[in-house]
């Protein structure tokens, strides 16, 4: 079974969004109208239709069709996307034809020597691949009880939430060094949107598991306590790398 089979819906519902400043981070390797970004990995387009604002071409990669009709659905607003349905290991781009490789969130799930062999049959000459990641910020009660509710509920160990180096990870994947930057990001979420953040997550229970009911009671409950205005505000840092292959 796929990890997100039918979450999609809880996905586009609760993940954050990223900050606006990361497109001028972008414009600034050299990205402008003629350029071709592969959002590889897209989901259901929260950095997609963020990337749109460019006015270049955005190519949207996602091997889940269900999230793939939520990323045409919410991007649909835009007409500078195409989107394929396709892994990141094989897609069908054209050798050397894109200048950024953009991965929101989701680079942990890839096989990294397949796609390390396919990012740089699809990148040009000296073309970037920007990793970004939203990193919830513990240091509110809120977020400390969240987590230790979505610890009490965890049903599987897996890529999502595993301990791996990524600092090792990344310079083993492009074979040198790489920049980081980091980014505040708020968030503020409905009930809907606190009761989808926790249940897009891979290794939380679906609605086939015995304790999803009284896992969402316990979301609901968390929210009702920490809610102001019908909102509860998160702090993520969103953290954004870029990096190039050695040659």
């Amino acid at each position: 079974m796929n990890e997100f089979e039918n979450k999609a819906k809880a996905y586009a519902a609760g993940r954050p969004t990223y900050p606006e400043e990361i497109l001028s981070k972008i414009q600034e390797l050299g990205i402008g109208k003629d350029s071709v970004i592969a959002d590889i990995g897209a989901g259901t387009g929260l950095l997609t239709n963020l990337l749109c604002k460019l006015d270049c071409k955005i190519i949207a990669v996602e091997p889940d069709v269900q999230m793939l009709n939520e990323c045409r659905q919410y991007c649909s607003a835009h007409k500078n996307i195409e989107y394929i349905h396709a892994t990141a290991e094989r897609t069908p781009l054209a050798e050397h034809s894109i200048d950024v490789i953009t991965i929101a969130s989701a680079f942990h799930w890839f096989d990294k020597e397949l796609s390390k062999a396919e990012f740089k049959r699809i990148l040009k000459k000296d073309g970037y691949v920007i990793l970004l990641w939203n990193m919830m910020q513990k240091n509110s009660e809120f977020a400390k009880e969240y987590v230790k509710t979505l610890g009490k509920y965890t049903v599987k160990h897996t890529a999502g939430n595993a301990n791996i180096d990524p600092d090792k990870e990344k310079l083993n994947f492009f074979g040198q060094g790489y920049s980081i930057q980091y980014y505040d990001n708020w968030q503020r979420f409905n009930q809907e949107g606190i009761i989808g953040n926790a249940l897009s997550l891979s290794y939380t229970p679906s609605k086939l598991d015995m304790h999803y009911d009284e896992f969402v009671q316990e979301l609901r409950n968390l929210f009702l306590k920490y809610q102001e205005g019908g909102e509860v505000t998160v702090h993520y840092q969103t953290e954004v790398c870029i990096a190039q292959f050695l040659q």
